[in-house]
């Protein structure tokens, strides 16, 4: 699915019947839900900010690819599958679970099931921006599908919801992770 195509479906979903909205309400309420809650939900909103800072922590400035070529240290430690964006993940939650920051943590996160939300969420978002590994991508275009079937069940279920939330932020993160590559140069 091309940014454009993905970005209009988020922006502008055709399946929107704004012309029977009563309000302007009507209206955002219905894009609000269209995003699947996306923007008002400050765990995915940190989550997404905390991992678009650390995605490349570390990075060496070339291709996992390369490293993979040059058979790195982190090549071998995770054996060859998606090498920078995983040691990002490492490198950046070893220093989150420092005891300096506990006081962070439990301001990010409030109960166990946030914090283990927000992990979740983290991880997902930074292995995202691997958009070199065909297994990956293959995993991504198939719960992409998934959930936006149109056999899928009432938008209501919230494991659809949460399903479609996840897949529309890890494809937002890839948007912004190479969007500077689409830049002219002047």
């Amino acid at each position: 699915m091309s940014v454009v195509k993905l970005m209009s479906n988020i922006i502008a979903p055709q399946d929107v019947d704004y012309k029977g909205a009563k309000t302007q309400d009507d209206v955002a309420v219905t894009l609000h839900d269209h995003t699947y809650g996306i923007t008002s939900d400050p765990l995915t909103q940190f989550a997404c900010i905390f991992s678009a800072l650390v995605h490349d922590a570390d990075h060496p400035g070339v291709p996992n690819s390369q490293l993979v070529k040059e058979r790195t240290q982190e090549a071998l430690v995770y054996e060859n599958r998606s090498v920078a964006e995983q040691n990002s993940l490492d490198l950046s939650w070893s220093l989150l679970m420092d005891d300096r920051y506990t006081d962070l943590r439990n301001t990010i996160c409030a109960t166990h099931d946030e914090f283990d939300r927000f992990r979740q969420l983290t991880v997902n978002l930074v292995l995202a921006t691997d958009i070199m590994d065909k297994d990956l991508k293959s995993l991504r275009n198939a719960r992409w599908k998934k959930a936006f079937a149109s056999d899928q069940s009432s938008a209501c279920d919230i494991t659809n919801v949460n399903r479609k939330a996840t897949i529309v932020i890890e494809h937002l993160i890839q948007a912004s992770d190479v969007a500077h590559t689409m830049q002219h140069w002047q």
